[in-house]
């Protein structure tokens, strides 16, 4: 099996109480979008080998639409956990067999992250363990 070299486990499980809406926030639409997608369209996905989304599995209808929007991008989907480190668990679980060499781990209702900041990070890993 390949080795990937950079994957991206997204966030996804919280079921958003704060945000008082029957749907969490990460699947809410603004534009027939919601923020996982908004988030994916505005990094650069080449900059990762697969992307893992952590969810709950009766939340898996609100992403069926990234395949067909994002074709070339190698999802995996993950089951979220009883809170915020065990998803993260299960994502890095899900990523075992790949031996990932960097794991960034996001937020989904965190979109607002930008392409330069993910490739600084990137960059400067890079630099640090190569």
């Amino acid at each position: 099996m390949k080795k990937t070299q950079n994957a991206l486990v997204i966030l996804a499980g919280g079921m958003g109480s704060r945000f008082r809406k029957k749907l969490p926030k990460q699947f809410t639409e603004i534009n027939g979008e919601n923020l996982i997608h908004f988030f994916l369209k505005r990094i650069d996905t080449d900059n990762f080998d697969k992307i893992v989304i952590v969810r709950k599995k009766t939340h898996q209808k609100y992403l069926e639409k990234l395949k067909y929007d994002f074709p070339l991008v190698k999802f995996l989907f993950a089951n979220a956990g009883k809170d915020r480190q065990t998803s993260s668990f299960n994502g890095l679980k899900k990523l075992k067999q790949r031996n990932p060499k960097v794991v960034l781990i996001h937020d989904a209702a965190r979109p607002f992250c930008s392409n330069k900041l993910i490739v600084k990070i990137l960059n400067q890993l890079k630099k640090k363990y190569s």
